[in-house]
């Protein structure tokens, strides 16, 4: 009997839409923990506020360990000298995507004994606090933020001003000088007479606004039109420019000879609006994607010398020089080639190979660079090279990159010669054969300006909005306007294996046994995984907050230090001398054997508590995913540093054909295999550090948001949550967008025809084309919003 595949939910939590394996109704197990907290702490109100808006899924994160040693040294810094009144402070913050989250965050902030004021930015994405020295406990604020899935971080010192921001201070004043440009040129259009005593004032005062609008708005658009043309570019930019600039020429020529048929002053202000406006609209909705990143850490961090005169300083990893003794503490990246230093380390190369299973490495044996310390203590360590001639920062150095959009200007190219060669040819027409000079150069100012791609300049940006926010609803956010051109040239999808099709933590298969220990195993249990980066103590750690979120407050060990058996597993002995372990079915020795395909196995002095039974967690809906990609024409493949048989069999269970899925992949091997067999047309998937080369030879990008953040800055898309679905939903969107488009450029292409054919005939006048331009603008927002009604509850 086939197997009835269980439908897509939205989960309760974030409502990221997914597909439950069972009975589930959160997409992750961070959801889950956080929708606990929330209501165990009576902060239901947090979805009230929240309403139907998607937010990025919790992750794993929240059940990590912070270091907030530089939050107390920020806050004491706030903190000296201050003889009286509040301490204050700026910092950043990760996570916020709702009113909802600022009523939380606010709400955890009041909790706080000496908490004063709190403001969020969340544009910038910072907090400005305000808080009673010495009463105020700025770490515990943090931890219950982090518990959360909000990131306190050190604030960002920038000069660099978001391109939305500046947008929108020229936005409100060009919408000033609009509103003041019309109020002085309306009176004419409704018949004030040229002898009224006030007419040629309101004249000189709608040029003087005119003016102001075309220096404060139009010059964003000189600008870029100037830098493309230096470049040997065509842009959009240009024909706005060359209109706008056309248009207020012509206005003070026919304002100076005292010809009415030249006045485009109001086209000129208006113009500037509407294109501003939906620049801003584009640049608004692309920075909300990338401020999900902010502050997520690329790479390694500092690391900390050991031995010598510099004993305990932290330096970056890329003052690392060869012969440096230092320490890795546990979590953390080993920035260059180095020599173990310690007995045995416990460490993971999935980074670096997408081997996910962890291992036991000897004392001397030489550590790749980009290998992570998994164990439960900081490992010492000796570089045998620097940090400029390791691989991890060969693979961390991004190329210099410049997309051209070669089909848009061959287009532009084309639209700027027939518009440019019928201005001059009207104008010359109406000039020389009928000897009318004026009536020439109206004509040819009329062509330039009805021609200008006002409709576009609006609808375009709203159509990548409405694209946008269809894959937002999905958990995928998309990062630059060029990712629609990419996703155009596609026919290949590649994937990496390890955190790409599968997630970072491995999936409990029997979590009923949780509910089945003593409260005594489960505190030990508890206090073993707690803190412990191992895959198989992550996926155990997460379940039993899940199960009982409360335990994040606790302190797991009572008594006693965690001990590890590199390799083995790990133990500790509670206040009662009772020695609780936990690690492979087969350790210790003195112990009875547990079953051999178990992943780990609780004792209480040897004797066996529990057995727990994981396996590798592919994503949701994977397989679904991948059958719509090849249903659309998309060859697939999957690439992997990870062994034959599991790559096999993923390729296997995903229906890749055998030929496309390769095992024991270098990073220099994955970009290999894009150039000789996609060349400029393929997608990459991938997470990791050996994913960088393909990445770069690959022309869209996409990444899932993992821990560790590496290729999210140089992907052109990412997504959260364990599901695969705004993958084939990406593509869907990029074709009903490149409909929706292909739809205004013909109104366009109509619109323009009836209105150039009215300006070389000499009719067009200033009032017909303030009448006109607006309508044409209206249509086309009308056909791009009809363009995607279908995606509205997608």
């Amino acid at each position: 009997m086939k197997k009835t595949a269980q439908p897509r939910v939205t989960c309760a939590h974030c409502g990221t839409p997914f597909q439950p394996l069972r009975e589930e109704r959160y997409c992750c197990q961070g959801c889950a923990y956080v929708a606990g907290l929330l209501e165990e702490g009576g902060l239901e109100r947090f979805y009230e506020l929240k309403g139907t808006t998607v937010v990025p899924p919790v992750g794993a994160r929240v059940f990590h360990e912070e270091s907030w040693e530089w939050l107390e040294a920020q806050v004491a810094n706030a903190e000296n000298g201050l003889a009286r009144g509040c301490a204050e402070g700026d910092f950043s913050i990760q996570g916020i995507s709702c009113v909802g989250c600022v009523w939380l965050i606010e709400a955890i902030f009041r909790e706080g004994k000496g908490a004063v004021d709190l403001a969020v930015d969340t544009n910038s994405a910072r907090l400005r606090l305000s808080w009673e020295p010495g009463a105020f406990d700025a770490p515990a604020f943090a931890r219950k933020l982090a518990q959360l899935g909000y990131r306190l971080t050190p604030p960002e010192h920038t000069t660099e001003i978001a391109a939305s921001h500046g947008l929108a201070r020229r936005l409100g004043l060009c919408g000033f000088f609009l509103l003041n440009t019309m109020l002085f040129t309306l009176p004419g259009y409704l018949g004030m007479e040229k002898e009224f005593f006030l007419a040629p004032l309101f004249q000189i005062l709608a040029a003087f606004f005119a003016t102001l609008s075309l220096v404060t708005g139009g010059s964003y658009f000189f600008k870029r039109a100037w830098a493309a043309l230096r470049h040997r570019r065509l842009h959009i930019d240009l024909p706005i420019a060359l209109g706008l600039m056309a248009a207020y020429a012509g206005s003070l020529a026919g304002w100076l000879a005292g010809q009415a048929g030249l006045l485009y002053f109001d086209f000129v202000a208006t113009f500037t609006f509407l294109m501003l406006g939906g620049r801003w609209l584009q640049e608004l909705a692309l920075e909300q994607s990338r401020a999900l990143l902010n502050n997520r850490e690329s790479g390694p961090g500092k690391i900390t010398l050991v031995g010598g005169v510099d004993d305990g300083q932290s330096i970056p990893a890329e003052s690392l020089a060869e012969g440096m003794d230092y320490a890795v503490a546990p979590g953390e990246v080993v920035p260059v080639a180095s020599r173990l230093q310690d007995e045995a380390g416990t460490v993971s190369l999935e980074w670096i190979n997408g081997e996910a299973e962890p291992l036991a490495w000897p004392r001397e044996r030489l550590l790749p660079a980009g290998a992570v310390n998994v164990g439960l203590s900081s490992l010492r360590l000796c570089a045998e090279e620097a940090w400029a001639d390791s691989l991890l920062a060969r693979l961390l150095a991004r190329p210099m990159e410049s997309f051209h959009n070669r089909r848009l200007e061959r287009v532009l190219g084309i639209y700027l010669g027939v518009v440019l060669l019928l201005a001059l040819g009207g104008g010359l027409a109406w000039t020389w054969l009928l000897g009318q000079p004026w009536a020439g150069l109206q004509v040819a100012i009329s062509v330039l300006v009805v021609s200008c791609p006002c409709a576009l300049g609006v609808a375009l940006p709203l159509a990548d909005e409405l694209a946008a926010a269809a894959l937002r609803r999905a958990g995928l956010f998309v990062k630059g306007a060029d990712i629609w051109e990419r996703l155009r040239r596609v026919c290949c999808v590649v994937f990496d294996k390890t955190g790409t099709l599968t997630l970072e933590t491995p999936r409990l298969l029997n979590p009923e046994v949780l509910g089945m220990l003593s409260a005594e195993a489960f505190n030990a249990l508890h206090a073993l995984v707690s803190g412990n980066l191992h895959p198989v103590a992550r996926a155990l750690q997460e379940a039993l907050l899940v199960k009982m979120p409360g335990l994040a407050r606790l302190t797991p060990v009572e008594a006693g230090v965690l001990h590890e058996t590199v390799g083995q597993g790990v133990s500790w002995t509670d206040a009662r001398d009772v020695v609780w372990s936990l690690g492979r079915p087969d350790w210790p020795d003195a112990g009875e054997a547990g079953p051999s395909d178990a992943q780990a196995v609780l004792r209480r002095d040897g004797d066996i508590m529990a057995t727990f039974f994981l396996s590798e967690d592919v994503r949701d809906d994977a397989r679904e995913a991948c059958y719509s990609l090849r249903n659309g024409g998309l060859r697939l493949a999957l690439l992997s540093g990870d062994a034959s048989e599991r790559v096999s069999r993923m390729a296997e269970r995903l229906n890749i054909a055998q030929a496309d899925a390769r095992a024991r992949c270098t990073p220099e091997d994955k970009a290999a295999w894009l150039e000789q067999n996609a060349p400029g047309h393929a997608l990459m998937i991938g997470d990791g550090a050996n994913d960088t080369l393909a990445f770069n030879a690959a022309v869209c990008r996409g990444t899932p948001v993992v821990e560790r953040a590496l290729l999210e800055s140089s992907a052109d898309f990412f997504f959260f949550g364990r599901s695969l679905r705004g993958l084939p939903l990406l593509f869907q969107v990029g074709r009903q967008r490149r409909s929706t488009v292909a739809s205004v450029f013909a109104l366009a292409v109509t619109y323009n025809l009836g209105a150039v054919t009215l300006c070389l005939s000499g009719i067009m006048h200033p009032l017909l084309a303030a009448i006109l331009m607006p309508i044409s603008s209206l249509a086309s927002l009308g056909l791009v919003y009809l363009g995607f009604m279908g995606t509205k509850k997608g």
